[in-house]
């Protein structure tokens, strides 16, 4: 959810930054939005976007009529790179019905590929999962922009675009504006382009995602926030034709657990005539995304004599890995991936999260520091403490993964579930939960210290190579004896 802005801040005259101090500081003094309230949106991504949906929607039921701009210089229905704002694309099911009941339904267009399962590959085999949850509203698998290099006439509707027109809908105009200075005047934050002011805002949101250089001129603000500390992934979309797509992938996301040197794991995610290759690795290139194209665990999926193209659409996308610090000041709060954001899946249901919350306290409470911190602050600090026990299931899964006899034994669990989808399938669902953001990472942490759930484990561990030996064994003497 980044957006192409660069801010610098400037308080243009002493006494201005004097009062905007006095009053800033001044105890019980609270802020609202009034009827006809300007708010100003940074970034036109799903952040930016929901938010002017929850904000306008609530405004409406109050009697109220806002103001709403978002500064958005990108057209996400372009095609390539200029459109794109590049994410896996992944929307998870839980998401789907929430903005199903928000009156948001994503159409045929923007819904690339309906997820029913996700596939699991290791050095030690492959296993299919299926949720016994999953009923009629799947997973869905969207392109952010307007698709890859090469997509025109495809057919495809932005997932972004499609976001973004609904807060049209809601009342917001969207300017494609270079937004080169903010500052606070006063007691309100002001935007500047090419030494032109633009406007002051009431209310001032950041959605820009965790694009370096615009938060960094958020954080000489001065009001304490700092972005979120980040890793980066490569991904690449790599055309096959929708009928190979979907005779060789399914309507599966596959995950590949591999030995491959600097690569964590790899998703590919099939988006009709496309699959979305997205490497997870300490310093990604694209030419891990070579590497595991070339990796006989992978080249099964692709047609006989692939080459890779020297030309291919790729993107190094930069990812949040921790939360940034104070997401709010007076008269400004910042959403989506500029705030907190789920490690490692479900960065549009992050930015949902977020922006309903901040929506809700803007509306419902105030606009001060004080109200973000006692409203907004809590659903940030939600998410980041989930993402703690997410680390510690990632890592673990990173030891079974490359910890074969371990490997071995869980997968030979998974598989029997699989059989028999009716009963419980706790380990099933920990995979499930982990690569789809169906679940928070804390609820799956703990079910993972059942005592069952660690003993039955272990049993499997020590009991599925005797098994294996005793087989091999047995079908040996059969032989001898016919």
């Amino acid at each position: 959810m980044s957006s192409s802005f660069t801010i610098h801040v400037l308080h243009s005259h002493p006494k201005a930054c004097c009062l905007h101090n006095v009053i800033s500081t001044r105890r019980g003094a609270r802020v609202i939005l009034h009827d006809g309230a300007r708010i100003a949106i940074i970034g036109g991504g799903p952040a930016g976007s929901l938010f002017c949906i929850f904000a306008s929607q609530l405004a409406r039921d109050m009697g109220m009529a806002l103001d709403f701009t978002i500064y958005e210089r990108k057209s996400f229905a372009s095609y390539g790179a200029s459109g794109c704002n590049m994410c896996a694309g992944v929307v998870s099911e839980s998401l789907v019905q929430l903005l199903a009941l928000e009156g948001i339904n994503l159409p045929p267009a923007v819904v690339q590929w309906g997820i029913e399962s996700y596939f699991f590959h290791t050095e030690g085999g492959s296993v299919e999962i299926k949720s016994s949850r999953l009923r009629q509203r799947g997973i869905a698998t969207v392109f952010r922009g307007g698709g890859p290099a090469g997509s025109l006439a495809k057919g495809i509707q932005s997932f972004d675009d499609f976001l973004l027109q609904r807060a049209v809908e809601h009342g917001a105009c969207v300017k494609r504006t270079f937004i080169d200075r903010v500052c606070m005047e006063g007691d309100k934050p002001r935007l500047y382009s090419g030494g032109k002011m633009l406007q002051d805002c009431d209310l001032l949101v950041g959605a820009f995602g965790i694009k370096a250089g615009t938060g960094k001129m958020f954080e000489d603000l001065s009001a304490g926030y700092k972005v979120p500390p980040t890793t980066k992934a490569v991904q690449s979309e790599i055309e096959l034709g929708s009928d190979w797509v979907e005779r060789r992938f399914g309507h599966s996301i596959h995950i590949f657990l591999l030995r491959i040197p600097g690569i964590k794991f790899v998703s590919v995610i099939p988006k009709g005539d496309y699959i979305t290759v997205s490497v997870l690795g300490k310093y990604p290139k694209s030419d891990h995304i070579t590497a595991f194209l070339d990796h006989s665990a992978m080249k099964k999926f692709l047609p006989s004599g692939f080459q890779i193209p020297q030309k291919f659409c790729h993107c190094f996308p930069k990812i949040s890995v921790g939360a940034a610090i104070k997401p709010f000041a007076r008269r400004a709060a910042f959403v989506g991936d500029a705030s907190s954001t789920r490690l490692y899946k479900d960065g549009i249901g992050s930015a949902y999260i977020t922006a309903k919350a901040a929506a809700h306290t803007a509306l419902l409470h105030g606009i001060g520091e004080k109200d973000f911190r006692e409203y907004y602050f809590p659903a940030c600090k939600s998410l980041n403490r989930d993402n703690l026990f997410g680390q510690h299931l990632f890592f673990v899964n990173k030891l079974i993964s490359v910890v074969s006899p371990v490997s071995r034994g869980y997968f030979h669990i998974v598989q029997s579930e699989q059989k028999n989808l009716q009963k419980n399938t706790p380990y099933s669902d920990v995979l499930w939960d982990m690569f789809t953001g169906s679940r928070f990472y804390k609820d799956i942490f703990f079910r993972t210290l059942h005592p069952w759930f660690i003993l039955y484990l272990l049993g499997a561990v020590v009991l599925y190579p005797i098994k294996k030996a005793f087989l091999f064994f047995a079908n040996r003497w059969k032989g001898v004896v016919l």
